[in-house]
């Protein structure tokens, strides 16, 4: 065995090491990222609206199931050409809604979009869906994308007598 053929296997094999080792290290971080943060969505309704509307409201409870710090940045919806994150806030004797750009949920956070508070803005919709359908809702945030159905109905006490 030459000194070269002898330094040439041991450098291939110490390549080997490094990609399987960067590969673990990759893989893990990608695990652990996964399992840290996870949002859940539940009670998912969208306001019905006349049908010649082109925009709606949905609301909902999300919720950090993870162990770190949630971060919402975007929306989606299978009905609007546009979703974002609204805030209706008081201003003197007049309510207004605000963009919110991202928001954050600690572990363990519940945050409830309701009607007068932060709700997601549907825009741009061509057919407004009919009370009783189904709208797929989508949640952006570094991490993933997190999507659930929502029933649409005219208020939230409707909510209630889909599920019993």
């Amino acid at each position: 065995m030459t000194p070269g053929t002898s330094l040439g296997r041991s450098a291939l094999y110490s390549r080997r090491h490094v990609k399987a080792g960067w590969l673990v290290a990759l893989l893990s971080v990608g695990v652990s990222s996964m399992a840290a943060a996870e949002l859940g969505l539940e009670q998912l309704w969208v306001r019905a609206m006349p049908p010649t509307q082109s925009m709606t409201a949905a609301y909902g409870q999300l919720s950090n199931q993870g162990d770190t710090p949630l971060t919402i940045t975007g929306a989606s919806s299978s009905v609007a050409a546009d979703t974002t994150l609204h805030e209706s806030v008081q201003t003197g004797d007049r309510m207004r809604m605000v963009p919110v750009t991202d928001l954050t949920l600690a572990p363990g956070e519940v945050v409830e979009f309701k009607p007068a508070g932060l709700h997601l803005m549907l825009t741009g919709i061509n057919a407004m869906p009919a009370t009783g359908s189904e709208v797929e809702i989508c949640l952006l945030s570094a991490e993933d994308k997190t999507c659930a159905t929502a029933i649409v109905q005219r208020d939230a006490d409707s909510m209630n007598h889909h599920h019993h």
